[in-house]
C-alpha cells in the first residue's frame, strides 16, 4: 500500500506543477497552496519564501532520480552499456516529468542564486556517480583515457541538457527518446576509447 504523502511532499508536488506550467515570476503561493490542499500560511511553515520553495524542488526530485537510476544500472554488462542506460534513463525521466524539466532547465540552471543555494548541491551524488562510472570505464578500457573524467562528464551532461532544453523550447512536440540510439552512439563515439587511450604529452601541444 503506497505511503500517504506528507504535507511537505504535497506542497512540493503542487509547486512542480504550478512553476512548470507558468514560471517563477507568474506562479503564486496561493495557487500552489490551493493545489496542495493547504492554507497559504502552511507553506511558510516549511519554506521561508517562494524562492526557497522553488529551489527546494530539486532536493526531492534528485533523490527519486538517483534511486531509480541506480536500479536501472544494476545489471549493466560494462561501462558503455551503463552509459547507454544512463542516457536512456536521463531522457526518459525528463520526458515523464516535463513540469520539473521546464523549471530546472529553463529557469534554475541559469539562475545565479540557485547556483549558490544548498539545492544546487543536491546534484552532487549524481555528479560523483558519473565520475565513478567514467573512471571505471577508463580503467576497463571502454572510455578514453587521454582526457580527464570531469571533462568527459561535461561532454556527456552538456549533450543531454541541450537535447532536453531544445525539446522544451520546441514545445515538447516530439518524443524526447526518438533519437536515443543515435545520440548514444554519438556520445560514445566521442568519449569511447577508440585510440588506446594514449595520454598526450608536451610533444602533442600545438606550436
Amino acid at each position: 500500500m503506497p505511503r500517504k504523502k506528507t504535507k511537505k511532499q504535497q506542497i512540493i508536488q503542487a509547486a512542480i506543477e504550478v512553476f512548470g506550467k507558468k514560471n517563477f515570476r507568474e506562479a503564486g503561493i496561493s495557487e500552489i497552496a490551493r493545489l496542495a490542499g493547504v492554507a497559504d500560511g502552511t507553506i511558510y511553515e516549511y519554506f521561508k519564501s517562494k524562492q526557497h520553495l522553488f529551489f527546494s524542488i530539486p532536493l526531492e526530485r534528485t533523490k527519486v532520480f538517483c534511486q531509480q537510476l541506480n536500479r536501472h544500472l544494476e545489471d549493466s554488462k560494462d561501462t558503455p552499456d551503463k552509459i547507454r542506460r544512463l542516457i536512456w534513463y536521463y531522457l526518459y525521466f525528463f520526458k515523464i516529468n516535463p513540469d520539473y524539466a521546464r523549471s530546472l532547465m529553463l529557469e534554475m540552471r541559469v539562475n545565479k542564486d540557485f547556483a549558490k543555494s544548498r539545492s544546487s548541491k543536491s546534484f552532487s551524488p549524481f555528479m560523483k556517480a558519473l565520475i565513478e562510472i567514467l573512471e571505471q570505464g577508463q580503467k576497463e578500457g571502454g572510455v578514453r583515457r587521454d582526457l580527464p573524467a570531469r571533462l568527459l562528464r561535461q561532454v556527456l551532461l552538456g549533450s543531454l541538457e541541450y537535447v532536453v532544453t531544445r525539446w522544451l523550447l520546441k514545445g515538447e512536440k516530439y518524443d524526447l527518446l526518438r533519437d536515443y540510439e543515435e545520440m548514444s552512439e554519438a556520445i560514445l563515439g566521442g568519449i569511447g576509447d577508440h585510440a588506446g587511450g594514449r595520454v598526450p604529452g608536451q610533444e602533442d601541444l600545438p606550436r
